[in-house]
Formats: C-alpha cells, sequence, structure tokens
C-alpha cells in the first residue's frame, strides 16, 4: 500500500513541500504503531514543465497524453493500483491553488476518463496561505470538489477542511505549530481510512 503526497508549489523547499513531509511523517507512524506497511512517495512539482489539458480527448482512447513534457511519467506512476491514497498540498495564490496543482489536477483527467483510477482512493489537501486566514479553506474545497470528480474518499483533519499552515508565520512556517498539527493529524486521518478500506 502507498501514500502519495503532490507538493504543488513552483519553488522548491518552501512550506507546502515541509507541510506534506510531515503529513507523510505521520501517515508512517501510523503504519509503524499498527504493525503495518504503507510506503509513501513524494513527488514535487517544483522545477517540472507541463502545461494544463488541452483537451484533445487522446486520453479516452488509453491512458496516454498527447503533450509530451514532465508529466507524461506521472501518469503510469499514480496509475499504480497499490495507491491508497493521494494527499495534494498548495500554496494558495489569489485566493486558489497554483497554477502548477491546477495543470496537474487537470492532467488527471486521463485516469478519470480510463476506468476512474482514483475511485475509493482516500483524497487529502493541505494549504498555506500568507496569513494565518488567506484563503486556506476556499483552496481545499477546491482541491476537494477536483477530488469528488475523481470519486475518491475525502477526509479532513478529524475536525476541519485538512492541513492548514501559515507560510509568513512570524517565526518562520516551521514555527508554525498550529499549522504543523492540522498536517500531522490529516496524515493520521489519511493512514486509518486508508487501512481501514484495504
Amino acid at each position: 500500500m502507498k501514500i502519495v503526497g503532490v507538493a504543488g508549489s513552483p519553488r522548491h523547499d518552501k512550506s507546502s513541500k515541509f507541510l506534506l513531509e510531515r503529513c507523510l511523517q505521520s501517515v508512517r507512524s501510523v503504519a509503524a504503531d499498527q504493525q503495518e506497511q504503507i510506503e509513501t512517495e513524494l513527488i514535487d512539482l517544483a522545477g517540472m514543465e507541463f502545461s494544463g489539458c488541452i483537451s484533445c480527448n487522446l486520453c479516452k482512447k488509453g491512458l496516454q497524453c498527447s503533450l509530451q513534457d514532465d508529466f507524461q511519467p506521472l501518469l503510469e506512476k499514480l496509475a499504480a493500483p497499490d495507491i491508497a491514497g493521494i494527499i495534494l498540498a498548495t500554496p494558495v495564490y489569489m485566493g486558489s491553488m497554483t497554477a502548477q496543482m491546477k495543470a496537474f489536477i487537470d492532467r488527471t483527467v486521463a485516469h478519470r476518463r480510463n476506468g476512474f483510477l482514483f475511485r475509493d482512493k482516500v483524497g487529502a489537501a493541505i494549504a498555506v496561505g500568507g496569513s494565518r486566514n488567506g484563503g486556506q479553506e476556499l483552496t481545499i474545497q477546491a482541491v476537494h470538489a477536483a477530488m469528488m470528480i475523481h470519486d475518491m474518499v475525502i477526509v479532513g483533519d478529524g475536525g476541519h477542511f485538512g492541513g492548514i499552515a501559515w507560510g509568513n508565520h512570524p517565526g518562520g512556517y516551521a514555527e508554525d505549530n498550529v499549522g504543523i498539527a492540522t498536517a500531522e493529524k490529516l496524515g493520521e486521518r489519511v493512514a486509518h481510512l486508508a487501512l481501514r478500506l484495504s
């Protein structure tokens, strides 16, 4: 069983990836506590070159895409049957997810068109805003909407929409203990539900 995390920031090694790493660490901790095997993998979109879907409809004829770019290797990777959950982490840009995350989500239409390959997998989201109340919940709802179109099973952090953090925390994002706790709780929820569904 595998849980995949996708960091949707255009910048390397910033707050979204940091929160996602903490979330995946919680997934592994739950697995260890339960004496279960859960592998985690982090896909970092920073530095990758790919565009959004152009609606060419080639993917209606199989798990393929006409756009020859950095998304191509992700087609097969994300179709792996051992993936039990997907966690998407994004900064908040102009009140929603980054262009990179939106392009990523739009390109996964190929997985929907080829047998709903994400159906019944656990879906979760993390959003990092420039302020404590900087559009994180709205951004997570946009990510959740796409997950619902994939027919995924969506979880929050046990009481909220998901991982919600403050990128410009006065002490730095690594000191945002409230935000970190939501990401860690989200990882726990993803792991517990993935184990239950398996």
